[in-house]
């Protein structure tokens, strides 16, 4: 087996929160300067075999770093097929390089690079060997502050057993701007091949190092890559690409030994000459070409954040496998400016015929189930399928595409027609038709069509069409029609319906979850109805939640409506109807028993509104329908609710006392500056005295009053009042004073009067 090494230094970049460039002149950042050494070698000696991309590997890692990493370009030593003598000459000129750098207070720091074949004793560089105790020792004689090393290799892991390393998923580092010490980094663990793809044209692990170094493995999306960030990208695209291969899986592995504290940058992508940014929408795995077709950056995108990627001026193909569907798009860079790709922007492409290595046949890659398929499959118009490889059509050579398929277990390559079957269904490629019958329904590649079963149903490529099952539906992709069954589940973008007792969509939806249990995690723009509608952490939500408790998480905004007992919102600005209304931030309206809202914009309507950065204050006062009142006024900023209670005494009969109610709603203003402000509301006042009278008596009253705040925590109110009293014959009590001011409807056993009158008190 071929091996392939590549050693990598990969210099740590300094952080500081005001993002500058990272490839400052070492006379302009007195506190850091960074070297690099990047090596590679094709020809690993007789009996192996000639690699094919170590010295353009080293080529891109060495462009990467003057371009993003803060490596000056004199600063970079390249060194392609190296010699054993070259290795160590160059070791000797980076050493004289940072010798020379003798300002105490710059910390210096180096990266070495390199590409190439290796066994379980060192690097091999044609037919000369240097084992890994002396490249660590030379590597220890720069003096270098940070000395960062990084092999792709076959057994390139042996390099940190010497002291003990281990095999790790994943490393937290503890390095940071003031950190001394190494970190070394392997392609592969001690017993393992390091592998290169003619596909990605690169060893798989600097392939995917690069990538992340882009902008790639920016989680935390702030412009700047950790050396974290780098590793962990690094391992798990490798290790996921390598698991399939034939020569096995790939585990990179590491030594850490800094001291320090935060992380180490090591590309800042702010210092890029242009920027290509994914939008947050996009989904599936990203393929980034140049003008000449060389590939730089593969990802997988995942939506709710947008990637941000640090490139060169110029023309770039960009291909997304969205689950099984091919599209592609072109994004023109220029100096400085930023390209943006969103989903409007790409386009489907015609399926590529292609040739299997070792066979004569052209095959057509699928792309998505709207593509028609033509040559490389066996066309059968008929089948009965006991099992997978049990069918009455025999065995065959070809990939086959079933039209009809009837059987104990439906089993197809690629399905253009109908599978009917007892047990279930399975679709290898892609589905294009129907899946009937059976206890299950499965499609691995893209599905267009119908899945029908009482059991369950699986579009693992995604599904354009329907879904129906007893028991659960589960597309994993884009769902653009209707899942309907006790458990369904999207993840994707969902166009359509999911009707069940539990729905759940892991991407955006823009149709209509029916259900006990609805969850949404991303965008929405359409409703939910169940008795727990959830709305997950979106940037944005447009739609409506109807149920007995509604969620919504999103950070950036719901635009819809909330209605249901309760109704729980993140930053809301549409509408929360219910008994218990809850939001965070509310920039809409609230209608329920009880409004609570942090932060308020909007409008509360309810008996009980507490807006912690409202208008809340207790209220006393006396008018000319009830003597002596106390209260309270609760809500936003600019509308608020009323409360009461009151106490007068009834004319008719001095020693006879009545009580009243009163609830209302209004609006305060400043007009003028402070301390002067403006109340006016909207009452309603319910009476009665306490005995068997049946006489009833109700005001409405329409009150303007003018404050002035005398204090933090006082201030004194009046106005005139505009009163209708309602009351039947029995209750009724005629206002003092008002004379020809007051008029008088009588309608059967009932008096209305409307009057002036006016509302003196304190507010507190």
């Amino acid at each position: 087996m071929s091996s392939r090494a590549i050693l990598g230094f990969l210099v740590a970049l300094r952080f500081t929160s005001a993002g500058p460039a990272l490839a400052a002149d070492p006379d302009d950042a007195p506190s850091l300067r960074r070297f690099a050494l990047v090596v590679s070698a094709n020809d690993g000696g007789p009996g192996r075999a000639h690699l094919r991309f170590a010295n353009s590997d080293a080529e891109s890692l060495a462009h990467v770093l003057a371009s993003l990493g803060g490596v000056q370009t004199r600063d970079i030593l390249l060194i392609r097929e190296a010699s054993r003598t070259a290795l160590h000459d160059a070791f000797e000129q980076v050493k004289k390089q940072i010798k020379a750098e003798g300002r105490p207070q710059v910390r210096r720091e180096l990266f070495v690079y390199y590409s190439g074949h290796s066994d379980e004793e060192g690097l091999l560089l044609g037919g000369e060997r240097v084992g890994y105790k002396e490249l660590r020792r030379w590597i220890d004689d720069t003096a270098a502050d940070v000395r960062i090393a990084v092999l792709d290799s076959c057994a390139s892991g042996a390099l940190i057993r010497l002291k003990g390393g281990v095999r790790r998923q994943a490393f937290l580092s503890d390095a940071s701007t003031q950190a001394r010490g190494h970190a070394f980094l392997t392609a592969s663990s001690a017993d393992e091949a390091a592998q290169e793809s003619d596909r990605i044209g690169a060893a798989f692990f600097t392939h995917y190092l690069i990538s992340g170094m882009r902008g790639a493995a920016d989680s935390n999306r702030d412009g700047r890559v950790t050396l974290n960030e780098a590793y962990q990208f690094a391992y798990n695209e490798t290790l996921q690409r390598t698991e399939t291969s034939s020569a096995g899986a790939q585990h990179p592995a590491y030594d850490i030994q800094l001291a320090g504290t935060g992380d180490l940058v090591m590309t800042d992508l702010h210092t890029s000459n242009a920027h290509l940014v994914l939008d947050r929408e996009l989904l599936g795995r990203i393929y980034v070409r140049d003008a000449s077709g060389h590939l730089l950056v593969e990802l997988r995108k995942e939506p709710g954040f947008p990637v941000e990627l640090g490139l060169e001026p110029g023309r770039y193909q960009v291909v997304m496998d969205s689950d099984g569907r091919i599209l592609e798009a072109r994004a023109d860079l220029v100096e400085g400016g930023r390209g943006e790709l969103g989903k409007d922007q790409f386009r489907a492409v015609a399926p590529m015929l292609s040739t299997r290595r070792g066979d004569d046949v052209a095959v057509q890659a699928t792309v998505g189930p709207d593509l028609p398929a033509t040559d490389g499959y066996k066309e059968v118009p008929f089948d009965m399928v006991l099992a997978p490889g049990v069918r009455m059509s025999g065995p065959s050579d070809l990939p086959i595409r079933n039209r009809f398929v009837l059987g104990l277990v439906g089993y197809s390559d690629s399905l253009h027609g109908t599978q009917l079957s007892l047990a279930g269904n399975i679709a290898q490629l892609e589905m294009v038709g129907a899946q009937l019958g059976g206890f299950y329904q499965i499609s691995y590649g893209p599905a267009l069509g119908m899945q029908l079963t009482w059991g369950f149903n699986m579009a693992l490529g995604g599904l354009r069409g329907a879904q129906i099952a007893l028991l659960a539906n589960i597309a994993n992709g884009e769902l653009h029609g209707l899942q309907a069954g006790m458990l369904n589940l999207s993840r994707g973008s969902q166009h359509g319906l999911q009707a069940g007792l539990v729905n759940l969509n892991a991407g955006n939806m823009h149709g209509i979850q029916a259900g006990l249990v609805n969850v949404v995690k991303s965008d929405v723009r359409g409703v939910q109805a169940g008795l727990v509608n959830v709305m997950g952490d979106a940037t944005e939500s447009l739609g409506a939640q109807v149920g007995l408790a509604n969620v919504n998480r999103s950070a950036g905004g719901y635009n819809g409506g909330m209605v249901g007992l309760v109704n729980v919102g993140r930053k809301v600005h549409g509408a929360q109807v219910g008994l218990v209304n809850i939001a965070d931030e509310m920039e809409g309206a609230q209608v329920g028993l009880v409004n609570f809202a942090r932060k308020s914009q909007g409008a509360s309507i309810g008996p009980l509104p507490i807006m912690l950065d409202g208008y809340h204050r207790g209220a006393l006062w006396f008018s000319d329908a009830s003597v002596l009142n106390l209260g309270a006024k609760l809500g936003t900023r600019h509308v608020y609710g009323l409360l009461g209670g009151g106490m007068t005494r009834d004319r008719t009969s001095n020693d006879r006392r009545e009580f009243s109610t009163t609830f209302g709603i209004g609006g305060h203003f400043t007009p003028l500056r402070a301390p002067v402000f403006l109340d006016i509301d909207a009452s309603w006042t319910d009476f009665w005295d306490g005995t068997k009278n049946d006489g009833h008596r109700q005001i409405a009253s329409l009150r303007l009053q003018a404050g002035w705040q005398v204090g933090s925590y006082l201030a004194i109110v009046a106005g005139p009042a505009l009163n209708l009293q309602v009351a039947q014959d029995s209750a009724d009590r005629a206002p003092r004073g008002v004379g020809s001011a007051e008029q008088i409807w009588h309608r059967g056993e009932y008096t209305v009067r409307m009057y002036p009158g006016l509302i003196a008190g304190l507010q507190f």
